[in-house]
């Protein structure tokens, strides 16, 4: 199944003109990732901001669906008016945000244990939840037996009731976060288990990554036998609130962009969308030609937003 699907994807600069304009009709809405497909953590990906102003000319409606929590929602209006795209807040899908809608839609009153980001904890804190972190203070190490007895106390009720657990990317995030985390769930079978993102690599550029947080949810998920929710990308609650956002009623008349294929394409498949991968993130050709999950699998792949700056100048110039 995987080899037919490769066979079946094409790089849209090798599409045949008459195949790049079906390319281009067979969507009306656009939605993309961000990091790794309009700009990368060290900076712009050349030819997006052309890009993306061409697709909008051209009528579709564009959307955007990020795994980066580390971000205010106007630090990426921001990022994406540099791009010259002046995107409004409802065209923008924020993880934090999303778990915040969720938490409110199963009326949680007790407190939230996050380990995340302050920029991600602050939406919580915003929205009117309790929040958990920490511990922020190191055990001391006195080379003594049994260390791990410190975590004896964890296992005690102490503070406030946890009704959810909240795990996203935390650039601090230690053993003891863990172990909080895991007493939370164990000690109440109805505290909820929610993770963002689920990204086992976030790349930087093409030279240098950082382990995501998809290994801490693996370790809470065995440790703990519960399954999260994912509110993030490839997740299937996700997909149910960007369907019922952007009122979508023909999934494939949607070209989602990514660069990660269990995370982008995975969702991609998960909405029913045509599905379209960049090289220019976290996943290279060798790892596209490679990959044996049809479901991670896309329908087209091109190196940057940039190849639509060409495929939209040879368009114009044949239906001129």
């Amino acid at each position: 199944m995987a080899e037919q699907a490769k066979k079946e994807m094409k790089h849209i600069l090798e599409l045949s003109k008459a195949e790049r304009r079906l390319f281009l009709h067979s969507f009306d809405t656009l939605m993309s990732d961000c990091d790794g497909v309009l700009w990368n953590f060290t900076g712009p990906i050349p030819g997006v901001d052309k890009a993306l102003q061409l697709l909008r000319t051209d009528g579709k409606k564009l959307a955007f669906i990020s795994n980066n929590g580390m971000r205010t929602m106007e630090e990426y209006q921001k990022k994406f008016h540099s791009l010259g795209i002046d995107a409004l807040e409802e065209e923008i899908v924020h993880p934090a945000l999303t778990t915040v809608h969720y938490l409110k839609s199963i009326r949680m009153r007790d407190a939230v244990y996050c380990i995340g980001t302050e920029v991600f904890k602050d939406y919580l804190r915003k929205a009117g939840f309790k929040v958990l972190d920490g511990p922020k203070e190191r055990f001391p190490d006195s080379r003594e037996a049994n260390q791990v007895r410190v975590y004896s106390d964890y296992f005690e009720q102490h503070g406030p009731k946890v009704g959810a657990v909240v795990i996203d990317i935390d650039v601090n995030l230690s053993l003891q976060h863990l172990m909080k985390a895991k007493c939370y769930l164990e000690r109440d079978p109805n505290c909820v288990f929610i993770a963002g993102a689920t990204d086992y690599i976030i790349p930087l550029d093409s030279s240098m990554d950082v382990i995501g947080p998809g290994y801490f949810i693996d370790i809470l998920e065995r440790t703990t036998g519960r399954k999260a929710l994912i509110l993030g990308k490839p997740g299937k609650a996700l997909a149910q609130v960007v369907l019922e956002q952007f009122q979508i009623t023909e999934p494939k008349r949607v070209l989602f962009v990514g660069d990660m294929m269990p995370q982008d394409m995975g969702f991609g498949t998960e909405c029913g969308f045509q599905k379209l991968l960049m090289l220019s993130g976290g996943t290279p050709k060798d790892a596209l030609l490679a990959q044996t999950d049809p479901n991670q699998l896309p329908n087209y792949y091109a190196d940057s937003f940039a190849d639509f700056i060409e495929l939209y100048n040879e368009t114009m110039h044949v239906e001129e």
